[in-house]
């Protein structure tokens, strides 16, 4: 099965982890940017744990800019409900990505 032009789910996981990135470069109020998170995000909570698990996860193993953190830690603060068990995963995922020379931040 051939795949025709970019994948709408990777676009959105971008345009919602591209938010968080962008908000804590800003060093504007906690608060507002949560809330700016979660409207980007709607319903799709799922995509703010499964961000911060990577970002945090790949940087543990190669660390990269303070920003990058900054932005895990205001996607968890963006969940209503975190599992820990999910972001525990998520962050597994990030290390092992980073480890391998995969590029991701957050």
């Amino acid at each position: 099965m051939s795949r025709h032009g970019p994948d709408p789910e990777r676009l959105f996981f971008g345009e919602v982890v591209g938010t968080a990135r962008r908000l804590a470069a800003e060093q504007g109020s906690m608060a507002d940017a949560i809330a700016a998170i979660r409207r980007v995000a709607g319903p799709r909570e799922d995509l703010l744990v499964q961000g911060a698990g990577l970002g945090v996860g790949a940087w543990s193993v190669n660390p990269g800019l303070p920003a990058d953190l900054l932005a895990a830690g205001l996607l968890v603060g963006s969940v209503p409900r975190l599992e820990l068990d999910v972001l525990l995963h998520w962050m597994t995922v990030g290390q092992q990505r980073g480890l391998s020379g995969a590029r991701y931040r957050v």
